[in-house]
């Protein structure tokens, strides 16, 4: 059997055909099943009473032993799954680890605490939980949860110009909203985010986050946030820069972006020493946390420092109290109850949680390896975290992906490390505190600007024009919405582009249209169908096919139809299939149903059922070539008569 391909999938429109009269005639040949379906003539069936009896099996096992076993136990506590294996070697590797990155996240959690729009001091109440829950639920070796740019900017977005409660009740909100998603298993909704999605969204808050801390690398003091605002801000006073801000902004700046690439310039320049290299790798990695306390030495050492700095900051680990449900705000001198609360924040409810699960998820299978992230317990790490994390005042916190990075260039061996993050951030809270008096702001809008500035990503773009350009249009859209209209819109625009890109696809599956040619020489219509039946598509494939069959076929070249990649259908489906076999025997034509799986040809037929339809189906080329030959009279019709099933 040959054939030719003549037609691929179509958009011009058809005029709409009638469904047809019944067909009554009908013949079978070898191998093939044909089906007349009449009019249905009610025939009681005697129900036969089952005479089987329960075979047991045994006691049934207790709810509280079945779903207490050690596999379920494991899978939701990965701990006892790498303690076994844990070794002194290991030990010293998380500890390494765990200290760099402690020193990694002191400067940025302070500095993440402002794009928040909080005091300082509340990035370092959100940065020792989350290491110290992940010991216990983390699924990989490497994540380290805390504050995090997107998580801290979408907080300022709620809670600008609000007292610092409403962050800790964002806190809690996100923390039962994953929670939720954990237990019933939805962590799967954020891979409905594609990756063009992603990058222009990503892309864009890390232009917002340098905007909003504009103000503090050039000492400006004005009412506005987000990237428009900011910007008409800063022409408009632009006369009153600060020049020891601007300055220090500059030198910081310059110091961090010439440390970042301190490695790659000393290989250039001819030190190619491994132990040096391993010594200048350390001073890379915490170059933000030697910036800052430099600038913080010069600021105490001057008399009267010519930049803003950070002033008083409350010492001492935070107090153990729930999230507050009931908040009173000075700004309008009104009490808000939780109920408020939740219908000033309503977005809020789905905006924190999806992103921090489809961060999250995504640096978990970045660093994962080859190892199986499993989506669900991840959420249900960031569930927990904030839930906890809430009753220690924290802001939303997150899977980092710089501080990630950090963890798995120092070679941590398993989530342990993260006990040492967490002990150097509560021994700064405990007696660090007095000494952050003298940060420097610009030195943490300029840690913030150089850390944030890479997340933009402009390398994605050429591949995707080289693959898909269509691709393009999401990001895009993604991009400018989140840029210029808000951080919730960008997101949700998103979401709905790729929702829409997905629907789009089910509903324009390819149809292709072959001529093909038996061993005989018999010609027949082809159709290839390169996916599932369902409610979205049938009209589309309907459609094609009856365009085919009116353009291709006659009475003697018959319509087959190749179901062989059809795994899926539902009963919209059938019902349209039933339209189209009525439609084309109106108008003369067969139609042929070859290789189509049992469950896809138990629905058709339940549905053809006393419709008149006459469908034939059948399984193997030779029975395709036997009916293609049989109706153009090339050999003898054969007929057998097969009764409904």
């Amino acid at each position: 059997m040959k054939t030719t391909l003549i037609h691929s999938g179509s958009s011009s429109s058809l005029a709409s055909l009638a469904p047809g009269a019944e067909i009554s005639e009908i013949s079978s040949h070898p191998g093939s099943a044909e089906f007349i379906f009449n009019p249905p003539v009610r025939q009681r069936k005697a129900k036969k009473k089952s005479t089987t009896e329960e075979v047991d099996n045994g006691p049934k096992k207790g709810w509280f032993k079945q779903k207490f076993r050690k596999s379920n136990v494991e899978r939701v506590l990965p701990i006892f799954v790498w303690a076994r294996e844990y070794t002194l070697q290991k030990a010293v590797a998380d500890l390494i680890a765990g200290v760099t990155v402690g020193l990694t996240v002191l400067p940025q959690a302070l500095a993440y605490a402002t794009v928040a729009g909080l005091p300082p001091i509340y990035g370092l109440y959100s940065s020792f939980v989350g290491p110290l829950i992940y010991i216990i639920l983390g699924g990989t070796k490497a994540i380290t949860i805390g504050p995090t740019a997107i998580n801290s900017i979408l907080t300022n977005k709620y809670t600008y110009g609000k007292s610092p409660e409403y962050a800790v009740f964002l806190t809690f909100v996100t923390g039962v909203v994953c929670t939720l998603m954990a237990v019933f298993k939805l962590g799967f909704v954020a891979n409905f985010i594609s990756s063009p999605v992603i990058s222009g969204f990503t892309s864009a808050v890390a232009i917002t986050i340098v905007g909003t801390q504009v103000k503090a690398l050039l000492g400006l003091n004005f009412e506005g946030e987000g990237f428009l605002p900011t910007a008409k801000g800063v022409i408009k006073h632009f006369n009153e820069i600060k020049m020891g801000d601007a300055i220090l902004s500059l030198i910081c700046c310059s110091v961090l972006l010439t440390l970042k690439f301190l490695q790659p310039i000393m290989r250039c320049v001819g030190c190619k020493s491994q132990g040096m290299d391993k010594v200048f790798w350390l001073i890379s990695t915490a170059r933000s946390a030697l910036v800052i306390f430099f600038a913080a030495i010069y600021a105490y050492w001057v008399v009267d420092p010519p930049f803003e700095i950070v002033r008083n900051i409350p010492p001492g680990i935070p107090a153990f109290k729930p999230p507050p449900f009931t908040i009173y705000e000075p700004a309008d001198n009104k009490t808000h109850y939780f109920t408020d609360i939740l219908n000033e924040e309503a977005s809020a409810l789905v905006v924190l949680p999806l992103l921090a699960i489809m961060g999250h998820v995504t640096i978990a299978k970045a660093f994962a390896g080859t190892s199986r992230v499993d989506a669900t317990q991840e959420t249900l790490c960031i569930g927990i975290s904030n839930l906890i994390g809430c009753f220690f005042s924290n802001y939303p916190i997150g899977g980092s992906f710089s501080r990630t990075t950090v963890n798995a260039m120092s070679g941590v061996a398993s989530p342990l490390g993260g006990v040492y993050t967490g002990v150097m951030v509560l021994l700064a809270l405990q007696f660090l505190t007095p000494y952050f008096y003298f940060i420097p702001k610009a030195s943490l809008a300029s840690v913030i600007t150089c850390c944030v500035a890479f997340m933009v990503d402009p390398w994605i773009l050429m591949p995707m024009w080289r693959s898909k350009k269509m691709d393009l249009i999401p990001l895009t859209l993604t991009f400018f919405v989140t840029l210029f209209v808000g951080l919730e819109f960008g997101i949700g625009i998103g979401l709905i582009s790729s929702t829409l890109y997905l629907l789009y696809y089910s509903a324009r599956p390819k149809v292709n249209i072959l001529q093909g040619e038996s061993s005989t020489g018999t010609r027949f219509v082809l159709v290839e169908l390169d996916r599932s039946l369902t409610f979205p598509s049938v009209d589309y494939i309907t459609y094609e096919i009856t365009k085919a069959g009116l353009r291709f076929a006659n009475s003697k070249t018959p319509i087959v139809v190749d179901c062989h990649h059809i795994q899926f259908a539902d009963y919209t489906a059938g019902e349209g299939m039933r339209d189209l076999v009525l439609r084309l025997n109106h108008n003369g034509l067969k139609v042929i149903f070859w290789k189509m799986k049992p469950s896809i040809l138990r629905i058709l037929v339940g549905v053809m059922s006393g419709t008149g339809a006459r469908f034939i189906h059948c399984d193997t080329e030779a029975q395709v070539e036997n009916l293609v030959d049989g109706v153009s009279g090339v050999s003898p019709r054969i007929e057998i008569t097969v009764g409904d099933s």
